[in-house]
């Protein structure tokens, strides 16, 4: 089957029992909708479960996805709504995370990895720490509209609809983040 075939051609051929076509699918979208799942939980044990929620649903329900709307925007939502479920279940369980979120560290915070994660392989120890306290110092709407622009590469416009606010609330909150981050990293970036 080919790469070339669009998202809609390939959820067609999914809905005709090509198999290959949803691996294709999930081969697209992984890097951008695991990465966003990531983000969020800030667990890869918690991405791992969440990203196969998501396509569970597109297995289980092909017709849930709306042929009028981009995928990718629809993935985003359903990967969204999956992690607002999943802090919810989280939260009334009394589940203490291993990392911390917002001011409140978690134990993961205080354990010295092994292993660089990608911000500091690049940037080095340092500056990458100063990166995610950057992030983490963001509102969580202004966090959230920052993750859905630069790692989903969803339109302003596609983010608007995804959390159903007016694009002028998702252009001011990414407008804010810009702002803050430019601000908290402008030693950095001298």
């Amino acid at each position: 089957m080919s790469e070339e075939l669009s998202d809609s051609e390939l959820i067609a051929a999914f809905k005709g029992g090509d198999a290959e076509a949803l691996g294709l699918l999930m081969e697209r979208h992984k890097a951008a909708v695991y990465g966003y799942l990531l983000r969020l939980t800030g667990r890869t044990d918690a991405a791992d479960d969440l990203f196969q929620e998501v396509f569970l649903k597109l297995i289980k329900n092909p017709s849930a996805y709306g042929e009028r709307e981009k995928l990718k925007a629809w993935l985003f939502t359903v990967a969204r709504n999956a992690a607002m479920d999943h802090f919810r279940r989280e939260s009334s369980r009394g589940e203490v995370p291993l990392e911390g979120r917002g001011e409140q560290p978690g134990p993961a915070d205080f354990m010295a990895s092994a292993e660089p994660g990608p911000a500091e392989a690049f940037y080095g120890k340092a500056r990458g720490a100063r990166i995610e306290a950057a992030l983490a110092a963001l509102s969580e709407d202004q966090r959230e509209v920052f993750y859905l622009r630069h790692y989903s590469g969803l339109s302003f416009r596609e983010i608007a609809e995804m959390l159903a606010v007016p694009i002028g609330t998702v252009l001011a909150r990414m407008s804010r983040a810009a702002a803050h981050l430019r601000k908290k990293l402008e030693k950095d970036l001298q």
